[in-house]
């Protein structure tokens, strides 16, 4: 079997049938598709079995709901393949997908393939590559461009956090699974796409656009919950636990964890103003005053980033927390007017 297409299945059922349709019609056919019903409450467990009854290449793994982590680990347990693609169930793929990927393995050897991505809004959508030249990187290559952003820069960038189109070697993927963590379901992609750039020998990217990411305003990354700063001090626990068992790390891998943690509080605060849950700022606080977070905060260091993100870090430096959520509020409603204005100019 050369790959095992792992799609992890909860509460996506307006979407589902989409994202099994375009696996199943992967014009390269030596695959297995694994559906891991993650303790879904809506119809997608019925949608998964009567998709296994169809097509023998689907095997369905119905669990109690324990997180992302946990689904894709029991899918990767149920799986033959050499290779590892991972699909969220509200995804999909293009028809070449798995066929450009054997190409492409075949030919360098890669023990990851990463393509571009598109985000699919609803309204629009917008291709995304990965802040590299496409081509062949070998261990040198790859601690020499890919490790300066492996998690952030100081201008920000960094190497995309999706697991979502990436083709990963078996081995790489089934190592991260016995270590981390299972409980982690916010930045759970991001540690395995870390874990994974660390262990490869040689990653090829690609400037082709094979995978659909659909951007739901619901969806846990995109949502706010006072469990995304605990989410996030776990993950930087689990990344400390990662940089102590490799020995080539990249030299400034603290200095990026620091930006990282800062990255995520400066998130989870656009979001919570996004959703008006401005009775949450005591809490708020609270977890960002825990000393993993205040650390990162008073630490990180960026350069050449936007004027409302540099006011923002200032703000968060000084604990002030409520000004942090006014100015950000602020900035969206003169945003948000800018283009009422621009819309009405256009329709003239």
């Amino acid at each position: 079997m050369y790959y095992s297409v792992i799609v992890t299945v909860y509460q996506v059922e307006p979407y589902l049938e989409k994202c099994v349709d375009s696996i199943l019609g992967q014009t390269f056919q030596d695959f297995e598709l694994i559906l891991v019903d993650d303790g879904s409450p809506d119809k997608c467990p019925d949608l998964c079995d009567a998709c296994a009854a169809k097509d023998r290449r689907v095997k369905v793994i119905h669990q109690k709901n324990t997180g992302p982590a946990s689904a894709r680990e029991a899918g990767l347990l149920s799986s033959a393949g050499r290779y590892i693609v991972f699909v969220d169930g509200d995804d999909w793929i293009r028809e070449d997908y798995l066929k450009r990927g054997y190409e492409l393995i075949e030919r360098t050897q890669a023990d990851i393939i990463l393509f571009a991505c598109v985000k699919d809004y609803g309204e629009f959508s917008q291709i995304v590559y990965e802040p590299a030249q496409e081509g062949l990187y070998e261990k040198e290559d790859i601690a020499e461009k890919l490790y300066p952003k492996i998690l952030m820069d100081s201008q920000m960038g960094h190497m995309f956090y999706y697991i979502s189109g990436k083709i990963y070697n078996r081995s790489l993927v089934r190592k991260f699974f016995d270590t981390t963590d299972k409980k982690i379901f916010l930045g759970e992609d991001m540690l395995l796409t870390v874990s994974s750039y660390l262990e490869a020998g040689r990653v090829y990217i690609s400037r082709e656009a094979v995978n659909y990411y659909r951007i739901r305003k619901e969806s846990n990354s995109h949502s706010f919950k006072i469990e995304h700063y605990r989410q996030a001090i776990m993950a930087l626990e689990e990344l400390k636990r990662v940089a102590g068992s490799h020995l080539s790390l990249p030299e400034d891998f603290a200095r990026q964890m620091e930006r990282y943690g800062a990255y995520m509080c400066f998130t989870c605060m656009i979001h919570c103003v996004n959703t008006g849950q401005i009775k949450q700022l005591r809490e708020i606080k609270r977890q960002m005053n825990q000393p993993v977070l205040r650390s990162c905060i008073s630490q990180a260091g960026f350069k050449e980033i936007s004027p409302k993100t540099r006011i923002t870090y200032m703000l968060f430096r000084r604990n002030w927390i409520f000004l942090s959520y006014v100015f950000l509020w602020t900035c969206k409603k003169l945003k948000k007017g800018q283009t009422a204005r621009w819309s009405q100019k256009r329709s003239l």
